[in-house]
């Protein structure tokens, strides 16, 4: 199903450091509802995981093309609802525009929280969040796409043996060092601002079978705010192996909501992995966005503009990009 959303307005969001946050979400105005002398409008669904796919062009515009993933549970109202949706940045007043996709799984998933796009390649990790241990076999599949930006599942894995218990992860990503694919996720940790980011080795050979390494790294990360938030539910890895993590208070479906993306950590070559985690200290803050709750972290190529994805409850999805302007952090 495709469908187009108009721009609507939302409250402003506060910039640090220079960075610039622009808006490009939009409500949906096609709606099967009655008539009722005018549209219905409801807002696009949650926006809980995000991937860059490609750029594409249309017209003299380019446009950023985006896999999203969404929350639904294994349960009967939600069962049915799509997993996936292709998601493109404006090119006019029009708005993004969403395509629900009909993607075949090999089991139903539950709580869809990230996706991990492996560097240089068509694929990327889906991630089951294990949903505070209500998932008895949380699971990680392999999506595939082609040039047509047809998307496959190609394999699925149950989440490997972690470093601390597996309660609910919401970020996930995606490192290649010295031509290593590595693993890397943290626990959102509801109630702490303190996380660990945790890295292993990762295989994922092209008969889509995915493999794990035994041996972990970690660090911690302390989301200095916004007070009360789930320290990390969202995180994507640039091609110089800087980590940018959001953070999200939700205090409810109907919020209010407040989010921060920071630059957290670093991968290196070397240690016994092959790659090492160093953290940024204090982490560098890339933004806040007060009024809305950021589920997604995704940079463009391994690289600047970086976009967040929203999870607003109630009042449904978005998809922002954040403009960085000291020069200093330009991967």
């Amino acid at each position: 199903m495709r469908r187009r959303f108009m721009t609507r307005r939302l409250l402003p969001t506060a910039a640090a450091l220079g960075v610039l946050t622009l808006t490009a979400a939009g409500v949906d105005a096609s709606s099967g509802a009655p008539p009722t002398g005018r549209d219905e409008i409801r807002a696009p669904r949650e926006f809980s995981g995000i991937a860059w796919l490609v750029t594409a062009r249309n017209g003299e515009e380019p446009q950023e093309v985006f896999l999203v993933c969404h929350d639904a549970r294994d349960n009967d109202a939600e069962r049915d609802l799509p997993r996936l949706s292709i998601v493109r940045t404006p090119v006019n007043t029009d708005g993004i525009i969403v395509q629900d996709l009909d993607t075949a799984f090999p089991s139903v998933p539950n709580d869809l929280e990230s996706i991990a796009r492996l560097p240089h390649r068509n694929a990327a990790l889906l991630v089951e969040s294990n949903a505070d241990g209500d998932d008895p076999d949380p699971t990680i599949y392999l999506a595939t796409w082609d040039k047509d930006l047809n998307v496959k599942i190609a394999g699925s894995v149950p989440w490997p043996e972690t470093p601390e218990p597996l309660v609910n992860v919401e970020a996930t990503a995606v490192a290649t060092v010295h031509g290593r694919d590595y693993f890397v996720y943290a626990e959102r940790a509801q109630g702490s601002d303190t996380t660990n980011i945790n890295m292993t080795r990762l295989t994922v050979e092209e008969s889509g079978a995915i493999k794990f390494g035994r041996k972990w790294t970690s660090v911690s990360f302390t989301a200095p705010a916004p007070p009360d938030a789930r320290p990390a539910s969202g995180l994507d890895i640039d091609r110089r192996g800087n980590l940018y993590i959001s953070s999200a208070y939700d205090p409810g479906d109907l919020g209010p909501f407040d989010s921060a993306v920071y630059r957290a950590a670093r991968i290196r070559p070397g240690g016994p992995l092959g790659a090492k985690l160093q953290p940024v200290r204090p982490p560098q803050e890339l933004a806040r966005s007060s009024g809305l709750k950021v589920e997604g972290v995704a940079l463009v190529a391994g690289s600047f503009p970086i976009f967040i994805s929203d999870d607003d409850e109630d009042y449904g999805g978005l998809l922002r990009q954040l403009r960085v302007t000291w020069p200093g952090m330009r991967p």
